[in-house]
């Protein structure tokens, strides 16, 4: 199933990328029949139609596919590096999620902060990543988010936050996921969160969670923990 990404379900033409991917990669000429999404629950059977460098495309069959009965939401502060937090919406976006928020914190550098958080390349990251493990909704991104204000606006049943008091023991992830239910998890920077940003959490309804017996780092904690709320739910 050759997927393809093209956000406005009224045009009936492939990027420049895509195109390019169509026929320099997957060698596929008019006539072939290919599927189209627009990240949105919107799935289209397609004839191609080549002309030139342009790749248009005729709509065979449409519908819309459903959205799950949960939704995992990943809030976390970014890491100080580009690539660390592209990989992480990757490999998020694969295993399935509705949206990832990146928060800035006390120990957020400010200064880096628009250089490791591209918006435009992140949600190019999970375009690609949609269509790689075959999904058709692709998971909303919003950066620089300020952290008491989105604390006091998170509205999901279920709110974590993964965090562990030192000589304090606290339960896993796993065991607070109800099924059906959406959850936010937040996810702390290099360096944790601080007391103050804890207690703002625990007063707006967030519980404590651990990731396992292990320290994690940000990007490994925000994989593990989408993982493990995907699992909860299906299981």
């Amino acid at each position: 199933m050759h997927l393809f990404y093209q956000p406005d379900p009224h045009v009936f033409e492939l990027d420049e990328e895509e195109a390019r991917h169509s026929s320099k990669v997957l060698r596929l000429g008019s006539g072939d029949m290919i599927y189209v999404t627009n990240g949105k629950g919107l799935l289209q059977k397609c004839r191609l139609n080549i002309q030139g460098r342009k790749v248009g495309y005729e709509v065979i069959e449409s519908k819309m596919t459903e959205r799950r009965n949960f939704a995992v939401n990943m809030a976390i502060a970014p890491t100080r590096k580009a690539e660390r937090n592209e990989w992480m919406v990757e490999k998020m976006t694969e295993i399935g999620v509705e949206r990832i928020d990146f928060v800035v914190t006390e120990h957020t550098n400010p200064e880096t902060l628009n250089r490791v958080v591209n918006l435009t390349r992140l949600n190019r990251i999970a375009a690609a990543a949609m269509k790689q493990s075959q999904q058709y909704y692709m998971p909303v991104i919003t950066v620089n988010n300020k952290y008491e204000p989105f604390i006091k606006n998170v509205g999901d049943a279920i709110r974590l936050i993964a965090y562990v008091p030192e000589q304090n023991t606290v339960e896993h992830v796993f065991s607070k996921i109800k099924k059906g239910s959406d959850t936010t998890l937040l996810i702390g920077p290099e360096g944790d969160f601080s007391p103050k940003e804890v207690e703002l959490a625990l007063e707006n309804g967030f519980e404590t969670v651990s990731l396992g017996p292990t320290r994690l780092r940000t990007e490994t904690a925000a994989v593990a923990g989408c993982h493990a709320i995907n699992l909860a739910q299906i299981l």
